[in-house]
């Protein structure tokens, strides 16, 4: 995440660490000792051939992958180098022919004119022949219904193969050599890429190409499968490693989708082709600290009112892109209202801006200017008929409201109860229950001006 503010809107806050020698001054998460770890890995000789540098949406991956990159020139000074390091978006090429065509121009790029010309049409074969039935499918299933047009494509494949049989002739000998033909033009264009990589490192002078695929996890279900697809016979090629930085959970779940009705794991196949992972996230006791101080850099360090444990010691909020748009709203909030008139913990609408980054769906049910309202969604959490002090003898009854049924997904969702009830305790005070659904009210309904819903 960048950690300037440019007051004249230069840049963007929200985005990546700019892929420059200043990178490590913004580095304020210290990123940097884990691309050096990464780093330290590409150069060893035991290193795989893939690796996967694995997070959640907007914790850092793009900033690393700029991390390691810098790093990498860094330690060469111009010079040639162990490694040479692409980093290429995925979400970029989602809707071209795979993979492999940004791979292959930003290997031109750096091998130039000496790359002859069979090797180039034998990798270009490969694109067109992987390409071509996919795209076809994916257009008649915009017009026709799915079922149908996979069910077609089914008897379109196999009445290929009968012709193919046929022209062969029917027997054991012409299946097998039709095997043995699609085995060599596998080998081939691994051949033929192998060669790519080997002409491109001697022109860089490296030893290894480090091709880095970012937000791999941003593409549709349907894409991603097939992006993988199109360059992972590649993943054991001599002399080049491949880097995915992505959302594993997200990627291994369209895998799942992709092949539903199978006892595919969606986990176990990234493991299979991503044999070693690295994963990036914010620990609640070491990284606090570093949090605010990057919030403060951020929204200034006068405008935001906030200490290491102010911020809930769980993951879904530990993500520095929510956190960064939530201290952002704040020092909206207050540029909006006058900071004397209203009376407004700055913490409390630090806690719902954060709330709806983390829980958008719960937030906007929570979203009210009605004290009933409030009122009746918060006690499902504090259950707030009685208090530990009272006896059977004199019960105390607080206000007692009749809780809005919650969805089972918020009701069993033990991150969201923690929260709520974490950062929402001054609900919990009998004394100043009244005050504090007021200043929740006031919250919300300033937000709501900033934005949020």
């Amino acid at each position: 995440m960048s950690n300037e503010y440019d007051k004249n809107g230069k840049a963007n806050i929200h985005e990546a660490l700019e892929n420059d020698q200043t990178i490590f001054e913004k580095d304020i998460l210290e990123r940097r000792s884990l691309a050096e770890r990464v780093l330290k890995r590409l150069r060893e000789d035991d290193c795989p051939h893939v690796l996967g540098i694995y997070g959640g949406w907007g914790t850092g991956k793009t900033s690393l992958l700029h991390l390691l990159d810098q790093q990498n020139k860094k330690l060469t000074e111009g010079k040639a180098g162990e490694l040479r390091v692409e980093i290429i978006d995925a979400w970029e090429y989602e809707s071209s022919d795979g993979l492999l065509i940004p791979v292959v121009v930003e290997l031109n790029k750096i091998a130039g004119d000496d790359v002859p010309a069979i090797v180039w049409s034998v990798v270009v074969k490969r694109v067109l022949f992987s390409s071509t039935m996919f795209l076809a499918e994916t257009a008649l299933k915009t017009k026709f219904n799915a079922e149908q047009v996979e069910s077609g494509f089914k008897q379109i494949k196999e009445s290929v193969a009968d012709a193919t049989m046929h022209d062969a002739g029917i027997n054991h000998e012409s299946i097998l050599r039709k095997w043995k033909s699609d085995a060599k033009e596998i080998k081939e264009t691994k051949q033929a890429f192998a060669s790519l990589i080997e002409f491109a490192r001697k022109r860089a002078g490296c030893e290894n190409i480090v091709l880095c695929i970012d937000n791999l996890d941003r593409c549709s279900p349907e894409n991603v499968v097939r992006l993988l697809e199109s360059v992972k016979v590649f993943f054991n090629v001599p002399h080049c490693t491949w880097v995915f930085a992505m959302d594993a959970e997200v990627v291994a779940s369209y895998i799942n989708h992709k092949y539903e009705g199978t006892r595919m794991d969606g986990n176990s196949y990234l493991d299979k082709i991503i044999p070693e992972q690295y994963h990036l996230s914010l620990s609640p006791t070491i990284d606090r600290k570093k949090i605010v101080r990057l919030l403060r850099s951020l929204v200034g360090n006068d405008a935001l009112e906030l200490n290491e444990k102010d911020i809930p010691q769980i993951p879904r909020v530990l993500v520095p892109r929510r956190l960064i748009k939530s201290a952002t709203k704040v020092v909206d909030f207050y540029k909006l209202l006058n900071r004397d008139e209203v009376r407004v913990p700055q913490t409390l609408v630090f806690y719902l801006a954060l709330l709806y980054h983390a829980w958008p769906d719960f937030y906007q049910r929570f979203s009210s200017s009605s004290e009933t309202h409030i009122r009746s969604i918060l006690d499902n959490f504090f259950h707030p008929e009685t208090t530990p002090a009272q006896t059977a003898s004199e019960p105390l009854l607080l206000n007692k409201t009749n809780p809005l049924p919650l969805l089972k997904d918020y009701a069993e969702d033990q991150d969201l109860t923690y929260y709520v009830t974490t950062v929402f305790k001054g609900y919990g005070d009998q004394y100043r229950r009244n005050i504090f659904v007021d200043e929740i009210i006031s919250g919300i309904s300033g937000l709501r001006k900033t934005g949020l819903p």
